[in-house]
């Protein structure tokens, strides 16, 4: 009785084993391309189905004619739009650069300002021995405003790396 419910049970293992392979083979594979503006081409002028009437054939020459003309038109529209596009967005990566150059410095100055200004404090006994809480006001203030503009430069240079992504999106170096 044993050996016959083991045969029946390696008859069936034996069948569902078929059956998961006949269902692999079965199975859709599916797209892992992800679609999106950077791997999708995409096409300027819609495909037309072909017409056998012969008047039907000369109204699509006519209309493919001025479809063609209304493309070269666009085309050349949409060139001048991109490339007005394009050099704005160059001026204004120039523009944050300048703005970064600029904070950079002010980062700079206040920095050794604030260098100078404790070496005077720590070189005067008296100094220290008078004015240590005017000192550590002073000090507190000067920190606040160097996190300030250190924050100010990340913040231009994260609008700089976006504008940089947009132009290399749009095809332009990221000079």
């Amino acid at each position: 009785m044993c050996l016959f419910a083991f045969a029946v049970f390696a008859q069936q293992q034996q069948s569902l084993g078929d059956a998961a392979r006949a269902n692999r083979t079965k199975k859709h594979t599916r797209a892992t391309t992800k679609l999106d503006d950077d791997t999708f081409a995409r096409s300027s002028t819609p495909d037309t189905p072909a017409k056998d009437d012969a008047d039907a054939k000369k109204t699509d020459d006519k209309t493919a004619d001025a479809k063609d003309a209304d493309n070269k038109d666009a085309k050349k529209e949409s060139a001048d739009a991109s490339k007005a596009r394009n050099e704005e967005l160059k001026k204004q990566i120039e523009d944050q650069k300048k703005e970064i150059g600029t904070l950079q410095r002010e980062l700079d100055v206040a920095q050794r300002e604030a260098r100078l200004r404790s070496a005077a404090y720590y070189a005067d006994a008296g100094t220290m021995l008078r004015d240590q809480a005017k000192f550590a006001e002073d000090s507190r203030k000067e920190q606040d405003e160097i996190n300030t503009k250190k924050q100010a430069i990340d913040a231009a240079q994260q609008k700089l790396e976006d504008l940089q992504e947009r132009a290399r999106k749009s095809g332009l170096s990221s000079e």
